[in-house]
């Protein structure tokens, strides 16, 4: 199985693709996952317990587990589709990362690889346009303390 993600380094503005590239490129524990995908198509090392649903959606919140270990969160609608991902920041980046980007990269290691952002904060980099399809990277300083993926 390929376990290696493509390299985006790009200096576009059209966010909608460097944002399909990058839900394309995500390396988690080693196997290439690309997103939109079904929380059935992950192997049995993984569990998803503890759902809370969504006001007004049709989907919920789970606590997710590798091996028993907690690593985060997904979001799932009631046909198992993910539409988010959480992880934890303590996964390293040979654990989790989208392009060789994770937890142990910074600020201007992000925008080296995807360019400029759709939106920014002080604390976070935006790429995408909206919800449905969108990559939040929020720091503490210089250092990614969180990867959010919506899709």
């Amino acid at each position: 199985m390929d376990t290696k993600s493509e390299i985006i380094k790009t200096n576009s503005s059209d966010s909608k693709d460097i944002v399909l590239k990058m839900l394309d490129n995500i390396v988690l524990f080693g196997e290439k996952l690309s997103l939109p995908s079904s929380f059935d198509d992950f192997n049995d090392d993984y569990t998803a317990t503890n759902g809370v649903p969504y006001k007004d959606y049709d989907m919920s919140t789970y606590t997710l587990y590798y091996k028993n270990k907690k690593i985060g969160f997904v979001d799932l609608s009631k046909n198992n589709d993910i539409h988010g991902l959480f992880l934890d920041n303590d996964i390293s980046n040979s654990n989790f990362n989208i392009c060789d980007i994770g937890y142990n990269s910074n600020k201007a290691d992000v925008i080296n690889v995807f360019g400029e952002p759709t939106d920014q904060t002080e604390e976070t980099l935006i790429y995408g346009e909206n919800s449905d399809k969108q990559v939040v990277f929020s720091f503490n300083g210089d250092k990614i303390r969180s990867i959010k993926i919506f899709c």
